[in-house]
């Protein structure tokens, strides 16, 4: 996989780029990270501008995004489903990974949209449960953008220093997507701390 990726990139540049971000979105078998940290190793040997090769990912990765939203509110749930259990596994996208991204959505809210785009085996299908769920359009947008800015970056960056061991990337994201979803939780039990405290101290003291 990744070689052909590798090529596509040497070939067509920054259009090959946007192109395999686009198809990451439909196609789980094309990994970002292997497109945008080779993005990044290409960028640091001179053949590339590394803020457009990211530009390009982000782009691509958007475009995707916002093309499987309009898709998702399109249709029910149960149409999903249907849809699916008949094709899914030829998209790598099953059931069980639909259930995943709408009990994640329902759990963060729309913050599962910018922390879902940095979840292994949940960024390219976070904008099905966003479109089941009728989020809104300049809402979606705003928080996909703002997590897929963020992780692709993250990525190119990688891959500009890493040089000829950015394969090494995918041990290297791993430590910092958990790293992520731990700052992530600590936020949230943080803000929840304050709610019930808050709460506690505005109750009528006992008589």
């Amino acid at each position: 996989m990744s070689d052909w990726v590798t090529t596509f990139i040497e070939t067509i540049g920054y259009p090959g780029i946007y192109l395999l971000m686009i198809l990451e979105i439909f196609l789980p078998i094309v990994q970002s990270e292997i497109v945008m940290t080779f993005s990044g190793f290409t960028a640091s040997r001179g053949d590339l501008d590394i803020r457009l090769a990211a530009a390009a990912g982000i782009a691509g990765s958007q475009t995707g995004s916002l093309a499987l939203f309009a898709l998702a509110r399109r249709f029910s749930e149960d149409q999903v489903d249907d849809f699916l259990a008949k094709y899914g596994r030829w998209l790598g996208f099953t059931h069980d990974n639909l259930e995943r991204g709408q009990d994640f959505f329902r759990r963060h809210d729309q913050w599962g949209v910018v922390i879902g785009r940095l979840v292994p085996g949940l960024r390219a299908f976070i904008a099905i449960p966003a479109g089941i769920q009728d989020m809104g359009w300049g809402r979606f947008f705003l928080l996909n953008l703002a997590g897929t800015a963020f992780w692709v970056s993250v990525l190119t960056w990688l891959g500009s220093i890493l040089g000829d061991n950015y394969d090494a990337v995918d041990q290297y994201s791993s430590y910092f997507t958990n790293a992520m979803l731990l700052a992530v939780g600590a936020f949230i039990l943080y803000r929840l701390y304050r709610v019930v405290r808050r709460h506690v101290s505005d109750e009528p003291a006992a008589s």
